[in-house]
């Protein structure tokens, strides 16, 4: 199987942070090394390096622009206050279900509650207008969260 030039791009950057929190990126550097344009690294930190899957970015533009790619802290607690804070705005069921993996990935919650989890977040499950699921959707995963928050 072809990998795509995204899915390098995101290899390579995750490789990079290896075991560290953060890592500072030239996105020109990064364009060139992959030969393509520095929209196509734009894509990528947008789509693949999000908070839904334990990222934050950070960017600064001008000659000596950079990237910060950081990787959010193993804290839980700090990780289920910044889900909870994406969960203030209506979210997609892909954006729900990110969330719901990278709890899964950091073992705050197993398998199987992860997929009642996106059983009850599916589209399937919330059938009303996209707007309206989407909040539900929110609401839905704020609940889940701040129960993980109490412990419970």
């Amino acid at each position: 199987m072809n990998k795509s030039i995204s899915d390098l791009i995101e290899e390579f950057i995750i490789s990079s942070l290896d075991d560290d929190d953060f890592i500072e990126l030239s996105r020109n550097d990064l364009a060139k090394f992959f030969a393509c344009v520095p929209s196509q690294i734009n894509y990528v930190l947008n789509t693949r390096f999000t908070p839904n899957r334990g990222f934050v970015i950070e960017s600064q533009r001008g000659g000596s622009g950079y990237i910060k790619v950081t990787r959010m802290q193993n804290n839980n607690d700090n990780y289920l206050k910044n889900a909870l804070e994406i969960c203030s705005e209506p979210i997609t069921a892909t954006a729900g279900n990110q969330i719901v993996e990278h709890l899964m990935s950091r073992k705050i919650i197993n398998e199987r509650e992860a997929q009642l989890i996106k059983r009850a977040i599916s589209p399937k499950a919330l059938t009303s207008p996209i707007n309206m699921a989407n909040n539900l959707r929110s609401n839905i995963l704020a609940e889940i969260i701040i129960e993980l928050m109490k412990g419970g």
